[in-house]
């Protein structure tokens, strides 16, 4: 079965935000890998409605991180 160009471009920019989140948290790619697909960042990008898979590999590797952010106690 052939790739949408849509999901060859998922596809593509997944492999580039896990590549940059494994040398961002010095983690294997493979780790970097199974966190990523698990996350709502990759539902987002996977879900062709959103037009997520339209940023850069680097603005999807922040907006997983940003993801996983623990918000500060204000005191």
């Amino acid at each position: 079965m052939a790739l949408s160009k849509y999901e060859y471009s998922m596809e593509l920019l997944a492999a580039m935000a896990c590549k940059t989140i494994a040398e961002q948290k010095q983690i294997s790619l493979i780790n970097a890998f199974d966190s990523f697909i698990k996350s709502k960042t990759a539902k987002m990008l996977f879900d062709e409605r959103t037009a997520f898979w339209c940023n850069g590999p680097d603005y999807i590797a922040d907006e997983f991180n940003r993801e996983f952010l623990i918000p500060k106690n204000r005191a």
